[in-house]
């Protein structure tokens, strides 16, 4: 069984939890059994002498780091850093401070002392607001490394080399304030197993470059089967014992939460754990491409895999547990998951069709194929269903936003369908009430704004929402643009909307269920953004 459970938090993709709500999360996962919280926060942290580190992005400040620090401890909790000292720190490359260490991308420049500067400030503050002295460093995900400014500086050299070079800088640094480091592991596994004919020879030789005293973290978030995982992990101990599995609670596919899928995947890795003997495991609830998603709204998978990790995969017992623990019946709480799930998919896909198809735009139309006929009544019914559920006195915000959000695709999801077949027919009469619906479209996206913002504001700092004010403000504006085309078009003031006049040709039209991993600008335009 697992000695250690824990979830990690994403507080770097523009959303930053409150330090009232991460104590109550706190305590949810203190009530069921957890053992430690992982803050996953790039940026978003007060460090010492670097004013610029994540600078009006709501980092917290050290006073409100021991504050969580100290509660965590109370509650049985150990709070633990998740950082990044090399790549996926692309928002502080904006100060001109930090441009000067960039090396491509999101990448921090190697081999350059005020990278080093930088990171021994990190952890210096990590020591002053941290009691534990485990830290995640991150590391992962850094493919461009030494193709940029470094290859300027100091010619090609393999990724390999200087990230092994790095890393012993970071250790050293580290070492010096008295932290043990775990690292996510894809680095080294996929320099050792892209070749499908690697040697036993070629593996041993990069498994003797791993530190010893370097934890590596195996993520996996989708896997269905347990052979699979047991695969991976069975190639990952050939590089190190010190392992650690990192699985996924999907909070990162736009507004509404997967634990439908969460739960299919996470059963079958804690199984794999088990039967391979990983000790320590974590959830990972990611908010790729801003946050949207809440963290309470995957609280079936928490609680599921908490019951998971002490051998009890049996469904009624879970059920009932969790009733108990929230309220709510585990299938109404995971009702949340519901819709991403109106574009037809079978169960082993994960999708994020709520918000393309919100952002899809009604004249362009790029997400058209995914607007399934016959879809309206299904938005109809969540959003009644959300709304009966959205007068829960814990819970309650969370089916109050995606009620209004299923009311604005009750009538946008297939609204570009609509318009362009009345437009090709020359339908006026169906053009003149589609016009009059996008008024109502953008009434019921006002009502979307309202409970979305009131759903932020409860959990989350206000930095960050300024990203959803241009996204959604934008969407409103354009709507309204449109329908004043449009309205052009039917007074004869123009001829035609070129717009509806061109199709993306069939051979495009791509897989509409999982649109990975729920950019905002993928269903938007066909346009860059």
């Amino acid at each position: 069984m697992i000695e250690k459970l824990g979830v990690m938090l994403d507080c770097s993709r523009n959303a930053v939890m409150t330090v009232e709500a991460t104590k109550h999360f706190i305590d949810k996962l203190s009530f069921m059994g957890y053992h430690v919280l992982g803050l996953y926060i790039e940026d978003t942290f007060e460090v010492t002498n670097e004013p610029h580190f994540g600078c009006l992005r709501g980092r917290y400040s050290k006073e409100e780091l021991k504050e969580l620090d100290a509660y965590a401890l109370s509650k049985g909790i150990i709070l633990k850093p998740y950082i990044q000292t090399l790549a996926h720190l692309n928002c502080i490359f904006l100060w001109d401070e930090y441009y000067a260490i960039q090396d491509i991308d999101d990448i921090l420049l190697a081999e350059d002392e005020r990278t080093y500067e930088l990171i021994d400030h990190i952890f210096q503050t990590l020591a002053a607001c941290f009691t534990t002295r485990e830290v995640n460093i991150g590391m992962d995900e850094a493919h461009h490394l030494g193709r940029g400014r470094y290859l300027e500086k100091h010619g090609y050299k393999p990724a390999l080399d200087i990230m092994l070079k790095h890393l012993k800088r970071v250790l050293a640094i580290a070492e010096k304030y008295g932290f043990t480091c775990e690292m996510w592991g894809d680095m080294f596994y996929n320099m050792a197993y892209s070749d499908s004919n690697v040697t036993e020879q070629e593996i041993q030789k990069i498994s003797e470059t791993i530190p010893s005293n370097l934890n590596l973290a195996v993520w996996d978030y989708y896997g269905l089967e347990k052979e699979n995982y047991i695969k991976e992990f069975t190639q990952y101990k050939r590089l190190s014992e010190n392992l650690t599995f990192a699985g996924g609670a999907l909070t990162w596919m736009g507004f509404c939460p997967d634990n439908g899928y969460s739960l299919a995947a996470m059963e079958q890795a804690f199984c794999a754990c088990e039967e391979v003997g990983i000790k320590d495991a974590y959830l990972t609830a990611w908010g790729d491409d801003g946050g949207e998603c809440s963290p309470f709204a995957v609280l079936p998978t928490l609680f599921a895999v908490s019951e998971f990790a002490k051998g009890n995969y049996d469904e009624t017992s879970i059920r009932k547990k969790f009733k108990s623990f929230t309220g709510i019946d585990f299938s109404t709480f995971c009702m949340l998951d519901e819709p991403n799930r109106v574009v037809p998919c079978d169960t082993v896909k994960f999708s994020n069709a709520a918000k393309y198809l919100l952002y899809n735009d009604v004249f362009l139309g790029r997400e058209n194929r995914a607007a399934v006929a016959g879809r309206k009544e299904l938005f109809e019914e969540l959003a009644e269903n959300f709304l009966r559920e959205s007068e829960h006195k814990e819970y309650g915000y969370l089916f109050k936003m995606e009620g209004a959000l299923c009311r604005v695709l009750e009538l946008k999801y297939d609204f570009g369908v609509r318009l362009r077949k009345a437009y090709s027919s020359g339908d006026k009469k169906q053009l003149e009430s589609l016009c009059e619906e996008m008024s109502e479209i953008q009434n019921r996206l006002r009502e979307f704004y309202t409970a979305f913002e009131q759903y932020w504001m409860k959990d989350k700092k206000p930095q960050g929402f300024d990203v959803q004010d241009i996204r959604l403000g934008g969407l409103l504006q354009r709507i309204a643009h449109c329908q004043k085309r449009l309205d052009s078009y039917l007074r004869g003031a123009i001829m035609n909307l070129p717009e509806l006049e061109e199709m993306p040709p069939e051979d495009a039209m791509t897989d509409p269920v999982n649109r990975y991993c729920c950019h905002y600008r993928i269903g938007v335009t066909a346009n860059v953004i």
